[in-house]
């Protein structure tokens, strides 16, 4: 077999392998499985707005660093979850968060929904209210006052219906 022949066929063979290194390559961080829980806790900022764990555009220029980051910090074994992920937003900011955290001024997003659902309704009970009131009690009874005009209209009202019997 002469070289160019051999070169070729052994870059047939030596391709595979080298693509299959790099896809391996890319997927280390998620093979642990503390990388994977705590990228659902981040979100990547490629565009897709899916979780580091989740995101899957291929070489993302977000995703894979932050990944090796996380893998980086879970190896050195020092640190808790909530330590990695505060290191995470401190350096990315807190818009890398999926869920904001229910502290200081991000506490008035989880409650917002929840005060102005109660203000509506209490808007509603007193508009309610107002519609539905029963009229007082002295009202009901006073009969409408009589004058003599309106006396003389009944009269002639009377006395028209009588004439069509």
């Amino acid at each position: 077999m002469s070289t160019p022949a051999r070169l070729r066929k052994r870059s047939r063979l030596l391709a595979p392998l080298v693509l299959g290194a790099a896809v391996l390559n890319a997927a280390v961080p998620l093979t642990n499985e503390r990388v994977r829980k705590l990228g659902q806790a981040l979100k990547c900022k490629c565009g897709c707005n899916a979780s580091i764990t989740d995101c899957n555009m291929i070489n993302c220029h977000f995703s894979d660093p932050v990944r090796l980051k996380l893998l980086a910090m879970v190896d050195e074994g020092r640190k808790s979850d909530r330590e990695i992920i505060d290191a995470i937003a401190a350096e990315y900011g807190r818009d890398i968060l999926l869920s904001p955290p229910s502290e200081g001024f991000y506490a008035l997003g989880w409650t917002m929904p929840y005060i102005g659902l109660a203000a509506g309704a209490g808007a509603l009970w007193l508009v309610l209210r107002s519609y539905l009131k029963k009229p007082p009690a002295g009202a009901e009874s006073a009969a409408p006052q009589s004058s003599p005009e309106l006396d003389r209209y009944r009269e002639r009202i009377d006395k028209d219906l009588s004439g069509m019997e």
